[in-house]
């Protein structure tokens, strides 16, 4: 199988050390045909190094990533394609591993986690940890460690491998979209296939830069302003996830405005918050142990969901359209 060819797409604004970074690593993988599509807003006067597989560059101007990811499948033919971020990078054995599963026909889509930065400063390791959180990522937490192998309901687009052709007969990533792109590609693909197996692999790991504090409550902002796509009707209860934040912050404000003010309703406020906190405190000591990183990143995810609480607010009163890629480009400044 190692002869299967594959097309490896890196959407990105232009060539910047994190790109190139992403690049080096790729290098390192242990796989014998494949070749890369970088997919730019515009070229920069930066070199690319020269490396043991051929690079594809397109220039295709300010849009968004799934028309990118899609311009880079259509304009060169492979049997397999695998996307990844370019402030991100894969394991040697990524594409060895989900090239197998496909052949085996383990799964239509297969892909795994993103893990850290091995080195990352101390405000992207405390946004990293909230993201662990079952509190911020629902039940789909598990992408952001090695858990288990699974099959799921949809996995990111920053680590996705999948045949060239079956990404085509579903008409690819919405054009229009600049988030949640992903998870309106496999809801799509599941009305039109009800037996779609998309498989999750803790050897597909990835590593994915973390953005720092203020980065990730800009980019919880903008989730929470696509929050009405990121529900899952079929999922259960833990598919309707994406509502809570707003309904306990409207809840809560609600009840601390429109009801007479009397020390029961501040007693009965505090003691919502502390029980919320306690099971946010549960949750994460799984996996933190010292009680800085405990605090803070209690702390972070509160903050957090009332982030993702205001960008539903601000898609229901229609303010979205203004403010969505704004504010999402801003959230991956790495100065944020």
């Amino acid at each position: 199988f190692m002869k299967e060819r594959v097309n490896i797409i890196i959407p990105a604004i232009t060539i910047n050390p994190e790109l190139l970074k992403c690049l080096k690593e790729i290098n390192k993988i242990r796989y014998s045909n494949f070749f890369v599509t970088i997919v730019l807003n515009y070229d920069s006067k930066i070199k690319i190094p020269r490396f043991k597989y051929k690079i594809n560059k397109l220039i295709a101007g300010k849009i968004n990533m799934s028309k990118k990811r899609n311009d880079a499948v259509k304009k060169f033919k492979s049997k397999y394609i695998a996307f990844i971020d370019s402030d991100a990078y894969p394991n040697p054995n990524w594409l060895k591993y989900a090239i197998n599963y496909l052949i085996k026909k383990k799964a239509d889509v297969v892909g795994g986690p993103g893990i850290p930065f091995p080195k990352q400063n101390y405000a992207e390791k405390i946004s990293y940890l909230s993201k662990r959180s079952y509190f911020v990522t629902g039940y789909l937490n598990f992408r952001k460690y090695k858990a288990k192998q699974r099959y799921c309901d949809w996995l990111e687009a920053c680590n996705l491998i999948m045949e060239r052709k079956f990404f085509l007969k579903y008409g690819g990533m919405d054009n229009q979209r600049y988030t949640g792109e992903d998870s309106e590609f496999f809801e799509r693909m599941q009305k039109k296939q009800s037996n779609l197996k998309v498989f999750y692999s803790p050897k597909l790991y990835i590593h994915h830069k973390e953005r720092r504090v203020l980065g990730f409550f800009l980019q919880r902002l903008t989730f929470g302003m696509d929050f009405l796509n990121l529900v899952k009707f079929n999922s259960g209860i833990k598919g309707y996830q994406p509502f809570f934040p707003l309904l306990i912050f409207i809840s809560f404000f609600s009840f601390l405005f429109t009801t007479s003010y009397s020390i029961n309703k501040i007693v009965f406020l505090t003691s919502v918050i502390i029980l919320i906190n306690l099971a946010i405190l549960f949750d994460i000591a799984r996996y933190i142990k010292t009680i800085k990183n405990l605090l803070l990143t209690l702390i972070t995810i509160n903050f957090a969901n009332i982030f993702f609480a205001l960008g539903s607010i601000i898609t229901l009163i229609g303010l979205r359209k203004f403010l969505d890629n704004r504010i999402y480009l801003f959230s991956r400044n790495k100065e944020v």
